[in-house]
């Protein structure tokens, strides 16, 4: 798959700017919670970029979609770990608008991953 066509996912695009803000908002995290929240960020991104490899329909492409979906859950909950913690700003509350809108979006890529074109 070329770089255009990833960019014409929205999966894939809502990925991207789920690690962007997280890249971004992380800096006055506590170290071990930054690192925590960018690793699910990038697998996140990899992972759907993977499966969009795959066929529309296929197992190999749901299971990546599934595992993107896990890493967008774990990316989200740093953000709300590090709310829990006291970080609460503009930064932070991107990260999470867009972790939130990257899981909505794997989710729909999902369901639309297990239907059957039509003929």
């Amino acid at each position: 798959m070329i770089a255009s066509d990833l960019e014409r996912s929205a999966a894939y695009a809502a990925a991207r700017a789920a690690l962007t803000a997280i890249h971004d908002a992380t800096a006055a995290w506590p170290s071990e919670l930054a690192v925590q929240a960018r690793r699910a960020a990038v697998a996140t991104v990899a992972t759907t970029a993977e499966g969009l490899a795959f066929g529309h329909n296929t197992a190999a492409r749901r299971r990546c979609v599934r595992k993107a979906l896990n890493t967008a859950i774990a990316m989200a909950a740093a953000v709300d770990v590090a709310r829990a913690l006291g970080h609460s700003d503009p930064l932070v509350d991107r990260a999470q608008y867009q972790a939130g809108r990257a899981i909505a979006l794997l989710g729909l890529l999902f369901q639309a991953s297990a239907m059957q074109l039509p003929d």
